[in-house]
């Protein structure tokens, strides 16, 4: 038996290792077919710490706790106990024959013993966990969906029986010990002696046979699996025991962190694409603006494609995949991998030595549907959202983002084959500087309704030396409606906090992010180089951005063209304020309403630059809050669908994206769904809206910003006692020295009178009556009669009221925009009902002689209104009536074009007057952006909504309740190239569209 374990054992070790070193040339050739790579190499010493913590460490693997452990034993079973294997070629010579010098060592044989049965117990949970996750039970769903199966279960009882044999080895070398008469073996065998027993009985001649004949089997299965990994150069699940050292140390970031952030530059001949240098190009250069051939990967892509494991943990992050789409990374690695390798070892052979299955190949399109035989289907190219679940998940660090883009650069710039709706934002972007194509020249009108001067850098400072921060607005934080209102917060944040920062204005354009995530990498470098000419000419050094697209893109990319910024999210640099106490919430009262708070992670604040915990932290020092996960957060978070230029594409394939995350979102209970991004404010309120319209979600709920929500914090609105007792304080003042009053001088006199009402609201005045102090002046239509006064302030000044209740509501109340009704109590919306917060004079009161208008304007010059901000976009030149507003808005959302140049801002407040205001000609609906309209002011009496609270000394938070119907401001304009798309406008604007409701959060 010994000479036929010897001549069995050494014939296949021959054959596998010789099929072997063919396996490594032919995948090493193919792999140096691709082009180069730069910057793998540098910092060689942070390369190799990090690839043995990745690989010794498990840290990637652990991402999945109870996985990663059972396959480290298997990952350290199979490196240690390959030197039982060797043993094993000692053995079939000699039967007592262990490892040279150390095969008696207690250090060597305890941690063997050890890892041999926690290789079992490992390879044991991950075949459980394999049939548990089977597809053939859970479909698309498993993570093994599209897996190659048979290869999953060849490696699996490979490992088995190689421990098995190794367990039975070690047993009977135990019962030879003995038979011997060995003393103390317990000690040298302390976990398998028990098993040892069993062979007592058995002669030492037949137990010797019996280690031949083990020793055999073990080296036969070991060799069965080399030559079948070698004749399988594509076995992923095999050869990642090899590759992935070398994926890992070769990956793009030397410092160990995962392949996202910015994007990898254009590489032509070695060099990063320059515009300037483009008309050096020769022409078979062209051919190179990303990759539509499979040779035109780098040769790292290729060692990605190889080293895949099909393990499926990208897949099972996947947005795409997991709304229905064809797009699955796993099987996008499997696919490039398989046409990898059977086109590029024949590539450059003489055709008529090719097979037609070989021509085939070669002629096949990278990029292709079914009918052109293609290796990627176009919409698994274009699902993609580069929210990086799937590079932050994989074990082996494959970049499946820069791959993606790379194909699509290609598509792009090359072919000029791509989604119908990317034309739009490339004209927007090339012609006025944003993926709207709006008017730059609108970039400053989300500062108007603030009370307080933003400074632009060539207008009021000459560059960012005199100021702390540029604040970048963004494309969105500029024009879209949702996302201006976290631009006017994080702006009064900032000033409250006495941050001096500056803007761009009309001198800001797109970051070019869009551009480039969709492929257009000649319009994100025109962009980027503007930008950056800009930031040079004005001294720029340290950037906010409240857009986690911008953020990404400033502070990973624009290295590129010669800048160094400091950039950071709004929630970073507001965390760091509150810390530092220059922003100091509000300690909630016994009124204060707890609120259940879930916060969505935006894709590229979190996974792509790891920014987790200031966002979080902000949310836990909101008054009242009660903050809760979702089930998918940080690292594992949802995608919103908005990223990779989805945006402004239509989901036409599966479920949508934003509808999954916010289902996700509205299962927690939550009442408000924080985000941190405008991309996403969008995506998940189109959702919430569409939820909200089919019943399955609470009108009451809501999606604000962050710094929406901290602002709501710091500025809490008075609660109704603190609203009453302040009115019936300045009413009873008021009432008695009704007589005094009106002898004592004339209007702009101040009496003792004055700065009584003034202090109980706690309004600093000087002697002339002036407020002073931090708080803006207030304004000059602060005294409007009201709807039955007479035009004549003098005469409104001295007509008496009759006592009044003043009821305040949550939407569009009558206190700025909408003219008084002289009848008792209620300031209401058009439509909108609300809880008052009444403020009555009590039985034993005088009886109060003035007018109802003089009385409104006395309780609110020193209460404020209890709503803020309730004044829309003042913008508008037009106006209408809430009816036909509510028509208008549902007209126009599901006619806006995205291309169209018309300020987004459109909401209009009705002018106060003694009749009816007479209603000006309206637009057309369908050139007026799709939000919801009210009527305008005139524009040479501006409506400054905040005025009157600030003078009250009351800030109040917008939104304090809201029944309005949810097809409000927060509904995005659902056309079919919007990333909510027609079919959810048909849902969503079933009902009737209410007034807009302002986006602060309720309290």
């Amino acid at each position: 038996m010994r000479v036929v374990a010897i001549v069995v054992s050494l014939a296949i070790t021959a054959v596998a290792v010789a099929l072997a070193v063919k396996a490594v040339k032919d995948m090493v050739a193919v792999i140096r077919k691709g082009q180069p790579a730069i910057g793998r190499t540098d910092n060689k010493g942070a390369r190799w710490a990090n690839m043995f913590k990745e690989t010794l460490g498990h840290t990637r693997m652990l991402q999945w706790t109870w996985i990663g452990v059972m396959h480290w034993f298997v990952f350290a079973g199979f490196i240690f106990l390959s030197s039982m294997v060797l043993g094993a070629y000692f053995q079939i010579f000699d039967a007592h024959q262990a490892l040279p010098i150390i095969g008696h060592w207690v250090i060597w044989e305890w941690p063997a013993e050890l890892l041999s049965w926690l290789t079992l117990i490992g390879i044991v949970y991950l075949i459980a966990v394999r049939q548990k996750n089977h597809p053939r039970s859970l479909g698309r769903k498993s993570r093994f969906f599209g897996s190659t199966f048979w290869q999953a279960y060849f490696v699996e009882t490979i490992i088995f029986l190689v421990v098995l044999c190794g367990f039975t080895l070690r047993t009977l070398e135990y019962a030879m010990e003995k038979a011997h008469g060995a003393d103390d073996l317990t000690f040298h065998y302390p976990m398998t002696f028990f098993l040892g027993d069993l062979w007592d009985g058995l002669s030492v001649d037949t137990m010797e046979t019996l280690v031949y004949t083990i020793a055999m089997i073990k080296i036969v299965v070991s060799m069965t699996w080399l030559i079948t990994i070698a004749r399988n150069i594509t076995m992923g699940v095999a050869w990642h025991r090899f590759t992935a050292w070398f994926n890992i140390w070769f990956k793009r970031e030397s410092d160990g962190s995962t392949a996202l952030g910015g994007l990898e530059p254009i590489y032509i001949k070695g060099k990063a694409l320059d515009l300037e240098d483009m008309d050096d190009l020769e022409e078979e250069d062209f051919a190179k603006l990303g990759v539509g051939k499979v040779e035109d990967f780098t040769w790292k892509g290729i060692l990605d494609f190889t080293t895949c494991t099909e393990c499926g943990r990208c897949q099972s992050q996947c947005p795409a995949w997991n709304t229905e789409k064809p797009l699955s990374p796993k099987l996008l690695m499997m696919g490039l991998r398989d046409h990898a390798y059977a086109k590029l070892p024949i590539l450059g052979q003489d055709e008529d030595t090719l097979t037609d299955e070989q021509k085939t190949e070669l002629e096949r399109p990278l990029i292709g549907n079914a009918e052109a035989y293609g290796v990627i289907d176009p919409d698994v190219l274009w699902s993609c959202t580069n929210c990086g679940a799937c590079v932050q998940q994989c074990p082996v660090d494959i970049e499946h983002v820069d791959h993606i883009d790379d194909m699509r650069r290609f598509q792009v710039l090359v072919e000029s084959n791509f989604p119908a709706e990317l034309n739009n934002i490339f004209k927007g972007l090339e012609r006025k500087g944003n993926p709207w194509g709006m008017d730059p020249k609108g970039r400053m009108d989300w500062a108007k309704k603030l009370d307080f001067e933003v400074k632009q850098v060539g207008v009021d400072v000459e560059d960012l030396d005199e100021v702390e921060w540029l604040f970048w607005v963004g494309c969105a934080g500029a024009f879209e409606d949702r996302a201006k209102k976290t631009t006017q917060a994080v702006a009064e944040l900032l000033d409250m906090a006495g941050v001096t920062f500056a803007v761009l204005g009309d001198g800001e354009t797109c970051t070019g992010d869009p551009a480039r995530r969709a492929g257009n990498e000649i319009v994100f470098q025109q962009l980027a180089m503007q930008n950056a000419e800009v930031f040079k000419e004005t001294k720029v050094k340290k950037v906010v951005s409240t857009c986690a697209h911008c953020f990404n893109t400033l502070k990973n990319e624009y290295a590129e063209f010669g800048v160094e910024l400091e950039v950071v999210h709004h929630t970073q640099l507001l965390n760091r304020l509150v810390r530092e106490g220059k922003l100091t919430p509000v300690a909630p009262t016994a009124e204060t309403e707890t609120k259940k708070i879930t916060y969505h992670d935006p894709c590229f604040l979190g996974r792509h630059n790891q920014v987790y915990e200031p966002p979080r932290e902000l949310l836990s020092v909101i008054p009242g809050a009660e903050f809760t996960e979702m089930p998918r957060n940080s690292e594992k978070s949802f995608c919103c669908g908005a990223g990779g230029a989805r945006m402004w594409m239509e989901e036409t394939l599966g479920s949508r994206i934003n509808v999954n995350r916010t289902e996700e979102a509205i299962a927690t209970g939550a009442d408000q769904i924080a985000v941190g991004c405008p991309f996403c404010r969008v995506m998940l309120s189109d959702g919430l809206t569409l939820k909200q319209s089919e019943g399955a979600a609470r009108e009451e709920v809501e999606v604000l910003d962050v710094a929406q929500m901290l602002l709501a914090g710091v500025k809490r609105a008075p609660s109704a006692e603190e609203t009453a007792a302040v009115v019936a304080e300045a009413e009873a003042a008021t009432s008695s020295v009704a007589g005094a009053s009106s002898g004592s001088g004339g209007p702009d006199e101040v009496t003792d009178i004055d700065k009584a009402a003034a202090a109980a609201s706690n309004i600093d005045v000087d002697d002339a009556g002036s407020r002073t102090g931090d708080a803006p002046e207030a304004r000059s239509d602060d005294n409007a009669p009201a709807a039955d006064a007479t035009p004549d302030d003098s005469a409104t000044e001295e007509t008496p009221a009759e006592p009044v209740e003043a009821t305040a509501t949550s939407d569009q109340s009558a206190t700025d925009e909408t003219p008084a009704e002289p009848v008792e109590a209620t300031a209401t919306t058009d439509e909108t009902p609300a809880e008052p917060v009444e403020a009555t004079a009590t039985p034993d009161e005088p009886a109060d002689d003035r007018d109802a208008s003089e009385k409104e304007q006395a309780a609110w010059a020193n209460v404020g209104p209890v709503n803020a901000d309730l004044t829309p976009s003042d913008d508008a030149s037009t106006g209408s009536t809430s009816e036909e507003s509510s028509s208008a808005s549902a007209k126009a959302s599901g006619d806006k074009d995205p291309g169209d140049t018309t300020d987004p801002e459109t909401e209009l407040v009705p002018e106060e007057s003694d009749d009816e205001p007479e209603l000006p000609a309206t637009k057309d609906p369908d050139e007026m952006p799709a939000e919801t309209v009210t009527g305008a002011p005139d524009e040479t009496e501006p409506v400054e909504e905040d005025a009157r609270e600030e003078e009250a000394g009351i800030i109040a938070v917008e939104d304090v309740e809201s029944t309005a119907d949810p097809v409000s401001e927060d509904a995005a304009p659902l056309s079919d190239a919007n990333p909510s798309g027609a079919d959810l406008s048909k849902a969503a604007g079933a009902g009737d569209t209410a007034d807009d409701e302002d986006e602060q959060p309720k309290s």
